[in-house]
């Protein structure tokens, strides 16, 4: 079984973009109209390498510290760099603010909700007990794990969902989406007795008959004896890796890869994907299965009759 732990690492995440620089003691920036005194902590802040070099300037610190934050939302001293945002250069803050709402308000691509959610990520640093961030953050990274294109960070992505999960039912321990979307994730990785108590949990706090029925069914599935041999979550970033093989033109792979999948009938009745369909399609037309791409793109649009990339891929057959 993966582990559910995420990672902090201690050391430059990008050497070729940034360097990092320690403030002497008892520094301060004086910034604003008021040339107000914010007082800089005594730890390595991230420079653009492209800055001249010597003692940094006042814009050079705001925007390495508000770059590498975004590009590496859990790294270390992340709170300090958010603090630094917040006390001395707040428009950084309302500019990540104002990109997450309007990226809420539309339909995205996976890389612009990646944006919203490294955005999110940063203001919960400095209000780690909103609800309202907590609900977001849980239930994006959750669905942008069951994203198709984004199947290979799939296990990331959850272990994400879990812990801002987790910390919102710190705070609100009857939070019933956010019990589903553990329960959920707790079946994806075939951890059957804790998705049981959740799903019981869900069961007693609930007045909606459409949601008891469903419950019951996944109390059902935790109860059977029939288990898969492997986690989902590792089936669906072999998804993934599949996909990054057809990207490398490793086509023969990728078809060996998906046909094993196929074969899982639980991955299969539990995700039923025309993108899965087509990409097996597609793969086999590559490696000059004409046959089995026709059979996969077909059974594409026997789920999606509008699939726009299985009509294309079947008419370029």
């Amino acid at each position: 079984m993966l582990n559910r732990e995420l990672t902090y690492k201690s050391y430059n995440l990008a050497p070729n973009q940034f360097i990092f620089w320690t403030p002497p003691p008892e520094q301060f920036l004086h910034v604003g109209p008021n040339q107000n005194m914010i007082p800089l902590p005594s730890c390595p802040l991230p420079i653009k390498r492209s800055e001249p070099t010597g003692f940094p300037s006042v814009t050079a610190i705001g925007e390495g510290v508000y770059e590498y934050l975004r590009r590496f939302p859990d790294c270390e001293n992340n709170k300090i760099y958010a603090e630094i945002l917040r006390d001395a250069f707040p428009h950084y803050l309302a500019d990540l603010g104002a990109n997450a709402v309007l990226l809420d308000a539309k339909d995205v691509e996976p890389a612009y909700i990646v944006r919203k959610l490294t955005a999110l990520k940063i203001l919960s640093l400095l209000d780690p007990q909103n609800q309202g961030l907590l609900i977001q953050l849980c239930d994006g990274f959750y669905k942008l794990a069951l994203t198709f294109s984004e199947l290979s960070e799939c296990h990331q992505n959850l272990v994400n969902a879990i812990r801002y999960g987790q910390e919102l039912l710190k705070h609100d321990p009857a939070n019933q989406s956010t019990l589903q979307i553990l329960a959920e994730i707790d079946m994806l990785y075939c951890d059957y007795p804790a998705a049981l108590l959740k799903w019981r949990q869900l069961k007693s706090l609930s007045n909606d008959p459409k949601l008891v029925g469903k419950v019951d069914k996944q109390i059902a599935k935790c109860l059977a004896s029939h288990f898969p041999e492997k986690s989902l979550v590792e089936e669906l970033e072999a998804i993934g890796t599949a996909m990054q093989l057809y990207s490398a033109k490793n086509y023969d792979m990728a078809v060996y890869i998906l046909e094993r999948i196929e074969q899982d009938e639980y991955l299969m009745d539990e995700f039923s994907s025309a993108d899965f369909y087509c990409l097996l399609g597609m793969s086999r037309m590559k490696a000059g299965d004409l046959a089995g791409a026709h059979e996969a793109l077909h059974r594409a649009l026997d789920i999606d009759p509008g699939h726009q990339l299985s009509i294309q891929s079947l008419e370029n057959i």
